[in-house]
């Protein structure tokens, strides 16, 4: 799945009926920092496409504990599980910033994909990129060390938020508790391994923006460590020389 874009790929696929009826089942709403907008349990089945803004998918344990999955961007969805299968929310989603979302009916969802084989496949597609990345993240907890593992993750958030010129900026920037919580380490791992990145030239942090100065060299440091380099994807690039990157971060939808 493209991050920029899923929702426009969902439309396009859509005939004038399908889309008049999408249409008349969404409704653009509001999001503050910090708002739940769906919890983990019983609820709605609304579907949500990010129209802009950041949010994080989240997992609490019994005990309190906070599981980070992912930040969704302009253009992800969210939700379409329970609409598919009428089940319980797998997981939280929280506005990170102000953010505008479009939120459509579940049931409305649902009947356009069993009367439309284009949107059910553009489904398909979605759904079978978030189980590669979740293969990809058993074998990074699995295999690799925790520089390694963070590498493939800061690789991920760069690409999510797009190369230009070599470089990417992320932002909101992730606090080393986050990333620590996303590849299974502690945070005092994490921010050793980011002031190497720093000292290497790799990367640049502020509070409000990470920023990677050389995704070509973090994309070799994550080849060395995995090796099979039919895992990686090509990457969204403008300008300079085209790094070869990680698969697009798409994983753990409620």
């Amino acid at each position: 799945m493209t991050t920029i874009g899923s929702l426009f790929e969902f439309l396009a696929r859509l005939n004038t009926d399908e889309r008049r009826r999408f249409d008349a089942a969404a409704r653009a709403i509001k999001a503050t920092k910090g708002q739940t907008v769906i919890g983990q349990g019983p609820g709605s089945t609304d579907v949500y496409f990010v129209e802009d803004g950041a949010f994080r998918v989240l997992i609490y344990s019994k005990s309190g504990k906070q599981v980070s999955i992912r930040t969704l961007r302009r253009g992800d969805c969210f939700g379409e599980l329970a609409a598919i299968d009428q089940r319980e929310r797998s997981a939280n989603v929280v506005a990170v910033t102000d953010g505008r979302l479009l939120q459509v009916s579940g049931a409305v969802f649902k009947s356009i994909l069993e009367g439309s084989s284009r949107a059910a496949i553009w489904l398909a597609i979605h759904l079978g990129g978030q189980v590669r990345v979740l293969t990809e993240r058993i074998f990074e907890l699995s295999a690799l060390n925790v520089p390694s593992r963070l590498h493939c993750e800061l690789l991920r958030l760069g690409l999510q938020a797009g190369v230009h010129d070599n470089e990417s900026r992320i932002r909101p920037a992730p606090t080393h508790s986050e990333l620590a919580n996303r590849i299974g380490t502690h945070r005092e791992g994490v921010t050793r391994e980011m002031r190497a990145l720093v000292r290497r030239g790799i990367l640049q942090q502020s509070k409000r923006d990470l920023v990677l100065r050389d995704v070509a060299e973090l994309s070799r440091l994550v080849q060395n460590a995995i090796g099979d380099h039919s895992r990686l994807a090509p990457p969204r690039s403008s300008g300079g020389a085209a790094p070869p990157p990680l698969a697009p971060t798409s994983s753990g939808m409620p």
